[in-house]
């Protein structure tokens, strides 16, 4: 599917709007580590919720990451048949998030 086909099936969309959440995930991780480097002894960082909170994110994009860049690894052609392998799909990510939302 070209991208014309993709645009036009709003998958180009989608993806945009994915990769300006992981940007808008950088920005504001990137302003906390700041606000860290600042006030290193920052007691709100302490609260249980705001830990729950940052640990709940890192879960979250942990499984993300690892579902893309591992579904694409079974997506690529192997050498002897260049078939593709992606029986989990999907499944395997819910699986993952609903095993990280159980931990919190």
């Amino acid at each position: 599917m070209n991208y014309a086909d993709k645009k036009e099936h709003g998958e180009v969309k989608d993806l945009e709007m994915a990769e300006q959440q992981l940007r808008n995930i950088h920005a504001n991780a990137v302003d906390l580590l700041r606000h860290l480097e600042k006030h290193p002894h920052c007691p709100l960082l302490s609260q249980a919720w705001v830990q729950s909170k940052v640990t709940l994110s890192n879960a979250y994009v942990d499984s993300v990451r690892d579902y893309v860049v591992n579904s694409q690894k079974e997506l690529e052609p192997t050498e002897d048949d260049g078939v593709y392998d992606s029986d989990d799909g999907p499944m395997g990510f819910l699986i993952a998030v609903e095993k990280s939302a159980a931990k919190g």
